[in-house]
C-alpha cells in the first residue's frame, strides 16, 4: 500500500512540474520533426527516388544532422555508405526492327520511338529473319483453363502478343499476375525466341510501351521483348486499321462460337530483331551514424534504429496514381520516420549516457524491394552477433484514433511486455528526452509520467514490407512502427502538411522510452522465431505458400532467398536463407519474376524438385506446398 501511495504522490509532483516546461519541449520537438519532414518532402527533393539527385540531396541533409550532433561516421571517415544500384536502362545504337512479308508493304524498318520500342526489361539478343505467329495474350495456365498457345506451333519463333489480359486489365481478376515478365517466362517454356507485344493505346506516344521503364526488383525478361504500335499490330494480323484490334480483343474475350473477326495466323511475314540496352548504375547511400555506449561491460552492443529515406520519384513503378508524373512527395512514406530518427538522434546524443553503442541508420533503396538495408546485413559496419536489436519507422506520421501498429513482438521473448509497459507511461528519467506530452490521469500503481496511451495493434512477425526484414532475416530481434496506410499511400498528395506532427512526437517520445529501457537492461533481449501473420496485409493471389522470403536484388542467374521461415515447406525441404534457387518444379529460375510466375502454377501437396547453389556447391531438394493462409 505504501508503495502505491508513494508512487501516487511522485506522480502528482510531476503532472504539476510540467506544465512550466510543456511549451517549451513541444514546440521544440514539434517545430524539429515538422522542419525535417518539410524539407525531405519538398519539391526540392523531387520525390528521394534512390539513384536520383533527389536522394543524394537527402542524404547529405541527414548526414549533416548526424555530424551536428557528433555521431561518429559509420563509414570510418564517412556518414554514407554506397551500395550498387541499377537506376534504368538507356537505349544503345544498335537497335533495330525489321518487318518483311510477301503483302505490298514488303518489307519495313520500324522507326524506334515512333511504331516501337524495346522493354526496358528485354535482354540484348538478336534475333535474324523469324516466322512470326499470334498468340493471344500470350497466356497458359492450367489452373484457369486458358491456354492462348493451343495448337500453335511456336518453336524458334517470334511471338505477337497482346499487351493486357483478356478481362480488360481488371487488377482483382485470377489473370491479375500474367504480367510481361510472366509472359516471356511463358513463351520460353514454349520455345519462342522473341516476343512482339502491341500497344494498346491507339497513339504509341501514349502507351507505356514507349516508355523505356526499369526496376531492378523485376529483373531481365525470360527472352528478348519490344512492344509494336497498334497499327503495326493491326498490319501484321491483317486487319482493316487499329481499330479492329479493340474489336478482336472483346471477341477474343468473350470466345464466341460464331466469330467473326479471323486473324491471319500463321502470319506471312518475318521479324529480325535487335536489341541493345545499357544499363544505368547510380549513386544510392545508407547513412550511419554511431553514438558510442558508455558503459564498459555493454558499449560492446549495438541498438539499431532505421527508417528509409526514399520515395518514388515522380512515380512510374510503384506509384498508385499510375498516369501521374508529378512529384510523389513522400511525407509520411517515408519523411516521418527519417524525421523521428533524426530527433532521436539529436536527444540521444545529447544526454550521453547510452550505456549500449546506439547505431541510426537512414536507409535508402527500401522502396525497390529494401535494397539499401540488405546491403547493410551482409556489410555490417557493427558485428550482427553484437546487435542485440533493430527497431525500424516507417510510416509513422499519420496517427488517427491513437492506433499504431507495432510488429516484430515475437521476435524476442520480451517484447511484448515491453512494449505494452511503456504504453501510457513514461519513465521519469527519460522523461526530457524531445518534450513532455500532456498529462492525463491514470491509475496503475507504476511509478512513472502518465501519458495517453495508444491503441496498439500488435503483431508477432519479424518479416514485413520494410527494412526491419532484412535484420530479422539475421535473427535480430526487430521492432517495426507504423501507423497505417491511407488514401494518399504512393500518390503524390503524400504531403507534408498532411502529417500529425502531435501523434509522430509522441511515436518519438514513445521509442525513446523503448530503446531507454533496452540499453539500460544488461539482459539482451532473447530472439525467438515469431509467427508468420502477415504485417503486410497483402494477399499474395497465390494457392500455394513455400515460407521463403525472395531477395528482390537484380539477377539473371538464380533467385537469392533472404530468409525462410521455421516449420515451414521450405524448412522442411532443407532450404537454408541464403541459398539461389536455379530451378523450381524443373523451370529455370533466374530472379523473383520467374519464381513469382512459378509459384503461381504449383499446387499444394505435391511434390517438386528444387534446384539451388550453395556455397558453390548444386543440391536437389525436394518441397511439397502448403495451402497458402487465405486473409
Amino acid at each position: 500500500m505504501r508503495k502505491v501511495l508513494f508512487a501516487s504522490i511522485c506522480l502528482a509532483a510531476l503532472a504539476a512540474a510540467v506544465p512550466a516546461q510543456k511549451a517549451q519541449h513541444v514546440a521544440g520537438a514539434e517545430n524539429s520533426l515538422r522542419k525535417y519532414v518539410e524539407y525531405l518532402a519538398s519539391d526540392k527533393l523531387a520525390g528521394r527516388r534512390t539513384g536520383e539527385a533527389g536522394a543524394t540531396a537527402a542524404a547529405a541533409y541527414i548526414q549533416g544532422i548526424f555530424r551536428a550532433a557528433k555521431l561518429k561516421p559509420g563509414m570510418g571517415k564517412d556518414y554514407l555508405q554506397p551500395f550498387p544500384y541499377v537506376s534504368g536502362v538507356v537505349k544503345g545504337t544498335g537497335n533495330l526492327l525489321v518487318l518483311t512479308s510477301k503483302t505490298p508493304s514488303g518489307t519495313r524498318k520500324l522507326g524506334i520511338g515512333e511504331n516501337w520500342l524495346p522493354s526496358g526489361y528485354s535482354p540484348n539478343a538478336e534475333i535474324q529473319h523469324s516466322p512470326i505467329v499470334f498468340a493471344g495474350y500470350g497466356i497458359h495456365s492450367i489452373e484457369l483453363k486458358y491456354d492462348d498457345y493451343a495448337g500453335l506451333d511456336v518453336k524458334g519463333k517470334v511471338l505477337l502478343i497482346l499487351d493486357g489480359t483478356p478481362d480488360a486489365g481488371d487488377p482483382h481478376s485470377e489473370f491479375g499476375r500474367f504480367n510481361l515478365h510472366v509472359k516471356a517466362s511463358i513463351a520460353k517454356e514454349h520455345g519462342a525466341s522473341a516476343l512482339l507485344v502491341i500497344g494498346s493505346e491507339k497513339e504509341f506516344q501514349n502507351d507505356h510501351l514507349s516508355r523505356l521503364s526499369y526496376d531492378q526488383t523485376f529483373g531481365e525478361l525470360a527472352l528478348p521483348a519490344a512492344g509494336i504500335s497498334r497499327a503495326e499490330g493491326a498490319a501484321l494480323l491483317g486487319l482493316d486499321d487499329p481499330r479492329s484490334i479493340a474489336e478482336f480483343e472483346k471477341w477474343n474475350a468473350a470466345r464466341p462460337v460464331d466469330a467473326k473477326i479471323t486473324v491471319r495466323n500463321p502470319i506471312d511475314a518475318t521479324a529480325r530483331l535487335r536489341i541493345d540496352l545499357k544499363k544505368k548504375k547510380a549513386s544510392a547511400y545508407n547513412v550511419i551514424g554511431i553514438l558510442p555506449g558508455t558503459d564498459p561491460a555493454l558499449k560492446g552492443e549495438a541498438i539499431i534504429i532505421g527508417a528509409h529515406y526514399d520515395h518514388l520519384g515522380h512515380g512510374g513503378q510503384g506509384s498508385l496514381d499510375v498516369n501521374s508524373s508529378a512529384i510523389h512527395h513522400g511525407a509520411d512514406d517515408n519523411a516521418s520516420g527519417t524525421s523521428a530518427i533524426l530527433e532521436l538522434a539529436s536527444e540521444f546524443a545529447a544526454r550521453g549516457d547510452n550505456k549500449r553503442t546506439i547505431i541510426f541508420m537512414a536507409f535508402s533503396g527500401e522502396e525497390e524491394g529494401l535494397i539499401g538495408s540488405k546491403y547493410y546485413v551482409n556489410n555490417p559496419v557493427w558485428p550482427l552477433n553484437k546487435t542485440v536489436a533493430m527497431i525500424n519507422l516507417d510510416m509513422v506520421g499519420r496517427l488517427n484514433n491513437q492506433k499504431l501498429n507495432v510488429g516484430g513482438i515475437g521476435t524476442a521473448s520480451e517484447w511484448k511486455t515491453l512494449v505494452e509497459s511503456k504504453n501510457g507511461l513514461r519513465d521519469p528519467a527519460i522523461s526530457k528526452i524531445i518534450f513532455q506530452p500532456s498529462v492525463i490521469p491514470v491509475s496503475n500503481g507504476k511509478v512513472g509520467l502518465p501519458v495517453e496511451p495508444f491503441n496498439l495493434a500488435l503483431n508477432e512477425d519479424g518479416f514485413g514490407p520494410s527494412d526491419h526484414s532484412s535484420f530479422y532475416g539475421k535473427q535480430i530481434p526487430v521492432l517495426f512502427f507504423f501507423t497505417g496506410t491511407h488514401v494518399d499511400y504512393h500518390k503524390p498528395s503524400d504531403t507534408a502538411e498532411k502529417v500529425n506532427y502531435d501523434g509522430l512526437a509522441r511515436i518519438t517520445n514513445y521509442v525513446a522510452d523503448i530503446v531507454y529501457t533496452i540499453d539500460r537492461d544488461p539482459r539482451r533481449p532473447t530472439y525467438t522465431t515469431a509467427k508468420s501473420s502477415g504485417i503486410a496485409g497483402r494477399s499474395t493471389g497465390f494457392s500455394v505458400s513455400l515460407g521463403t522470403v525472395p531477395s528482390y536484388a537484380d539477377s539473371t542467374d538464380g533467385l537469392v532467398l533472404d530468409g525462410v521461415r521455421d516449420g515451414s515447406p521450405a524448412a522442411k525441404a532443407g532450404i537454408k536463407p541464403g541459398d539461389k534457387v536455379v530451378k523450381l518444379a524443373g523451370k529455370e529460375v533466374r530472379n523473383v519474376m520467374d519464381y513469382t510466375y512459378i509459384l503461381g502454377e504449383l499446387k499444394a501437396g505435391e511434390e517438386y524438385e528444387v534446384d539451388l547453389i550453395r556455397d558453390g556447391r548444386h543440391l536437389m531438394l525436394k518441397i511439397v506446398p502448403a495451402p497458402a493462409a487465405r486473409r
